[in-house]
């Protein structure tokens, strides 16, 4: 999938690598927030040109729609402009937007190689627009997890994750969503788990990666998504921020298993290995 000429180096880790055969991550995003440079579409095209020698020749141009909330006043709604370099494949693509740049794919295999594409895109963004000031550094990784017939969700879920059972209060099936959220060492961590009949987080959902595996219409699935990330002002520097990812990257893997039962894990083609194909 690469198409970066570089080294890929062994990520230190304090838990073994977790790797799934059969894993049911369909999409992973990190994400570097800035304060806003209001004039970055001037500086589109040389980070374009620079991208496209580097394994991003696509590139996608368009509007995404933000709403901010006021104390003083009703809900202000805005269009942002959204400019994305992507693999020839359509699997993995950087998102510029005038306050964060992103890196995302639905074509994961480990960590190590994840990070070097990261690294690749901001220090390619960096050099154009030298970021002064960075505000919030995220990792995120979200899981489609679907039942076959004769099985249950608490077959695949820790039972804290799934509420009340539908047939207990006399309902055929749940639309349902959850949401936990803490204090970590690295930052704050959001484990969200969401049933329902719509395969891709709602704020995910105008996302242009070319899924070439149809995702299910129609069927009821859980989404488990973990969202690891640092909210704190920092003087921007690309070594930092990769320190930074590290950091939030560390636990995902436990605070996957954990919420998942042995036996997904098992399903799911569990193997120790020092490349991790889900973390």
């Amino acid at each position: 999938m690469c198409k970066v000429k570089c080294k890929v180096k062994l990520v230190k880790r304090t838990i073994p690598a977790l790797h799934l055969q059969r894993a049911p991550l369909i999409y992973v995003v990190a994400q570097v927030r800035f304060s806003a440079i209001v004039a970055i579409e001037k500086f589109v095209p040389e980070i374009q040109e620079q991208l496209r020698h580097k394994g991003f020749p696509r590139y996608l141009e368009g509007q995404v729609h933000e709403i901010a909330i006021q104390t003083d006043g009703p809900p202000k709604f805005s269009a942002v402009k959204r400019f994305e370099f992507q693999n020839k494949e359509a699997t993995l693509g950087i998102v510029l937007q005038p306050s964060s740049v992103a890196i995302h794919t639905n074509n994961y295999t480990n960590y190590e190689a994840f990070e070097e594409y990261t690294k690749t895109a901001l220090m390619t963004v960096h050099r154009v627009l030298n970021i002064g000031l960075s505000e919030r550094i995220g990792l995120r990784y979200v899981n489609l997890i679907r039942l076959e017939p004769g099985e249950e969700w608490t077959d695949y879920l820790h039972k804290g994750l799934l509420g009340l059972a539908p047939g207990s209060v006399g309902v055929k099936k749940w639309t349902s969503a959850s949401q936990f959220l803490g204090d970590t060492e690295a930052g704050q961590l959001a484990i969200r788990c969401s049933q329902s009949e719509q395969p891709i987080p709602p704020d995910l959902q105008t996302s242009s990666l070319n899924y070439s595996k149809p995702l299910p219409k129609g069927e009821v699935v859980t989404i488990l998504d973990l969202d690891h990330f640092l909210e704190r002002p920092a003087d921007f520097k690309v070594a930092a921020a990769m320190a930074v990812l590290e950091q939030l990257h560390e636990s995902l893997d436990k605070v996957f298993t954990t919420a998942v039962t042995p036996m997904a894990l098992t399903k799911w083609g569990k193997v120790e290995d020092q490349h991790a194909k889900h973390a």
